[in-house]
């Protein structure tokens, strides 16, 4: 069945997410590109799980956090842009000094709600234009301070609708790298900080 054909069958059980040649200027960093043929920016888990069930076999389908890292064509993708919605920016509390964050939170934002709940390890962050998906993706840092440091574990979900939690100890980092399979969409992530004070 073919994809548009395949999404207009569910486009009424998540919540009317679905776009179609929908122009990528409207959702990135820097205002530029061309159409995608679908953008689907789901509201929930849920809506994530299901969508990919139903593209499953359709391969060209990628994740744009803020964009502050991504140019995009004037030609467009030919494929599905998935961009993550409110509840995947949730910033919460767990345990002592630890950190979740939705892959969709801005990593300015983690800083500041570190800074506002007296963590530290958190602050390398503020200065860093994008998401904490693109962040992990990309072992972002500065001030010799990386997201490898006070990674924990990141929650993802495959592109058969399939979530599991990958432990940082069991991902390989390099300088803007890690080796976690291209296909997985991360969906939010736990850090560890230290006892801070605000200044």
């Amino acid at each position: 069945m073919e994809l548009v054909s395949r999404l207009n069958e569910i486009k009424d059980k998540i919540s009317d997410q679905i776009l179609f040649n929908e122009n990528l200027s409207k959702h990135s960093w820097f205002n530029l590109g061309g159409p995608a043929k679908v953008i689907f920016r789901p509201k929930s888990l849920n809506e994530l799980s299901i969508f990919l069930k139903h593209v499953k076999g359709f391969n060209k389908i990628e994740v744009l956090g803020a964009g502050s890292n991504t140019l995009i064509r004037d030609g467009g993708y030919e494929g599905i842009i998935i961009k993550l919605g409110k509840s995947f920016t949730r910033l919460s509390l767990f345990g002592e000094n630890k950190i979740i964050a939705g892959a969709g939170a801005l990593d300015k934002n983690v800083s500041n709600f570190a800074l506002e709940n007296s963590i530290s390890k958190f602050e390398f962050l503020s200065c860093i234009p994008g998401t904490i998906g693109g962040g992990i993706r990309m072992n972002s840092g500065c001030y010799n301070e990386d997201i490898s440091k006070i990674l924990v574990s990141v929650q993802v979900i495959d592109l058969n609708g399939n979530i599991r939690v990958i432990y940082s100890k069991d991902i390989n980092f390099s300088y803007r790298k890690c080796s976690l399979d291209k296909n997985l969409i991360f969906i939010s992530a736990t850090f560890q900080g230290k006892n801070g004070s605000k200044l």
